[in-house]
């Protein structure tokens, strides 16, 4: 007897082909989550690489083993200065502001007129002749006596030349002188004076004296 040989049906290749794209595609989604996770790992976690200097300069900044700390100003035991705190309200009473970079003007002192010094000078002569009182100065000046003559106006007298020594600086100094003077024979006056009174004494009239012979 003979067999029926009937040929075998060809198995659909479209169910092979649409499992191939199925797999890749959830290959894709899955490669996609885990690169995601993996960049939200790394943002979460911190990196050791930047960890790492900062324990370094720890371990610089502390102390390390055989190194003596500075030593600090001022004897052990005694108490830290503190800074002087300062409170405005006793500074500036009744709510009063001060304004920086303004300083209080002070006043101006009153300059008092100093007083005039007192000088001492002897007249050893008045003379109408200037010839006489060049005579008499020439005379002083034999004896280390420097004397000088001054011209003034006397009323009713008209113009004299005074022959005066000095000023002295003290009335020891000028005692001193009047005896030498005494002693040669010139009888002189004493003269107090002072800067202000100088200058008007030149209006005033004084006795005529005359100097002794030699």
């Amino acid at each position: 007897m003979t067999k029926d040989i009937k040929p075998r049906a060809a198995r659909p290749q479209g169910k092979n082909g649409g499992g191939t794209l199925l797999g890749v595609f959830i290959g894709l989604v899955i490669g996609v989550l885990i690169a995601f996770g993996l960049v939200w790992y790394l943002n979460k976690t911190p990196m050791p690489f930047q960890e790492r200097p900062r324990r370094g300069e720890d371990l610089a900044s502390s102390p390390q083993p055989g190194q003596v700390p500075p030593a600090l100003p001022g004897k052990p035991g005694d108490k830290v200065a503190e800074k002087p705190r300062f409170e405005f309200y006793k500074i500036l009473p009744d709510g009063q502001e001060g304004t920086p970079g303004t300083t209080a003007a002070a006043p101006p002192e009153s300059e008092s007129p100093a007083a005039p010094a007192t000088q001492f000078h002897l007249q050893a002569g008045a003379f109408q002749k200037p010839a006489d009182a060049d005579n008499l100065k020439a005379k002083l000046a034999m004896m280390g006596v420097e004397a000088s003559v001054q011209q003034v106006n006397v009323a009713d007298k008209g113009t004299l030349h005074r022959v005066r020594v000095g000023p002295f600086a003290s009335p020891e100094e000028m005692n001193r002188a009047r005896n030498l003077l005494a002693q040669n024979g010139i009888q002189a006056t004493v003269v107090k004076s002072s800067a202000e009174a100088r200058t008007e004494s030149k209006a005033e009239p004084r006795a005529e004296t005359k100097p002794a012979k030699p």
